[in-house]
């Protein structure tokens, strides 16, 4: 019987079984019209082709369910304008532009183009679903035309972009917390090509990291995932996730710019000039080739290569004896047809001939550029 008892203790118990955390389940409401506030990430512009025609330029566009009724967009010109000032926007789908639907505004000029912008709201159809009668939600959206008279016989198109949000609330750790899901696919549909974020604070909320619902996000150091998005951004259902590392390991892995931050500074920055025919002439007849950086004043990524890549101290070095040349896309239109420039900033290294040898697009490390000047 003893022996009975002692071989009962020595049996190793298994612990008892802990039922995961309960998802998570958000109720999500669109932004109140004329909120300030907002993300600091916005989807990418959609293009909407238009036709020519007695009435001005035509075009449509569709959002939401697939059997959703075409948005039908026309452009005009009031009175005596120069520039399109005029906007009609079928935002009841009934397929007429009716007096009602017309915007209006005053086309601006801005890096030698003219910019016609609209702002206005269509609505989503919502079908009828658990007893609850079919009806619509609101879905905002800014609209603009922009007219290029070094470009007269240019395709016209219509450009638009979401604007706004949807965003609720959860307790989370006995705490409420922010939940906010913005569209990058602007289909009309929310899934998992969208992003989300989770924050304590509103404006912790709107400065987040974007990041697409197929991705987790780290919370009070906890990571949580979406598991359920409501197609019409009713709702969203997460959990907590194990991504097999802590939140400052990931930063730390995701941080593509630290090895170009401390890289070793030059005594002075690669020096840049901007007359390109004279570095040609020069390169000629010197022997040397010749580096154009193609960029814009409103290229992000030129002015992080500007701060971080052609101040190293490596990429001086790389360049010498390099003729190098900075132009902006804006201002030489010409040289960015003849280059076939069609995103900015794209970096061209040309023989003393001025045949191209290398080209690259886009943001390039320090380590890239030390490359890219290699014979």
């Amino acid at each position: 019987m003893l022996i009975a008892l002692a071989a009962a203790f020595l049996v190793p118990q298994q612990p008892a079984a802990v039922a995961p955390p309960a998802p998570l389940v958000a109720a999500l409401a669109p932004a109140a019209a004329g909120d300030t506030g907002g993300p600091r990430w916005s989807p990418k512009g959609a293009t909407v082709p238009l036709t020519l025609g007695d009435q001005g330029p035509t075009g449509s566009f569709t959002v939401g369910t697939p059997d959703a009724p075409a948005v039908t967009v026309r452009l005009q010109k009031s009175a005596g304008a120069a520039h399109y000032d005029q906007l009609w926007l079928d935002t009841n789908r009934d397929g007429k532009l009716a007096d009602d639907e017309k915007l209006t505004t005053t086309p601006k000029e801005q890096r030698g183009k003219w910019w016609s912008s609209f702002t206005s709201e269509i609505a989503i159809p919502v079908a009828a679903e658990a007893g609850k009668p079919a009806t619509t939600r609101p879905y905002p959206l800014n609209l603009w035309f922009v007219e290029d008279p070094q470009e007269p016989n240019a395709q016209p198109a219509l450009r638009w972009s979401r604007h706004g949000w949807h965003e609720g609330t959860v307790e989370i750790a006995g705490k409420p917390a922010l939940v906010m899901i913005t569209e990058m696919e602007m289909d009309g549909v929310f899934d998992q090509r969208d992003s989300w974020a989770l924050a304590r604070e509103r404006s912790q909320l709107f400065t987040a990291d974007s990041r697409s619902m197929e991705r987790h996000v780290w919370f009070d150091g906890v990571a949580y995932r979406p598991t359920s998005i409501d197609a019409h951004g009713r709702s969203l259902t997460f959990e907590r996730c194990d991504p097999g590392m802590t939140e400052a390991e990931e930063k730390a892995k995701a941080d593509v710019y630290k090895a170009d931050r401390e890289a070793p500074r030059a005594a002075k920055p690669l020096a840049f000039g901007g007359d390109l025919a004279a570095a040609l002439a020069t390169a000629k007849q010197d022997k040397k080739r010749v580096f154009i950086d193609f960029q814009t004043t409103w290229c992000g990524p030129c002015r992080q290569m500007e701060q971080m890549v052609y101040t190293a101290a490596a990429v001086v070095t790389a360049a010498d004896g390099v003729i190098a040349v900075k132009l902006d896309g804006d201002e030489q239109r010409e040289l960015v047809k003849s280059y076939g420039v069609a995103a900015y900033p794209t970096m061209l290294l040309l023989d003393q001939d001025g045949n191209e040898l290398k080209r690259a697009v886009g943001y390039r490390s320090v380590a890239a550029m030390v490359e890219f000047f290699k014979p």
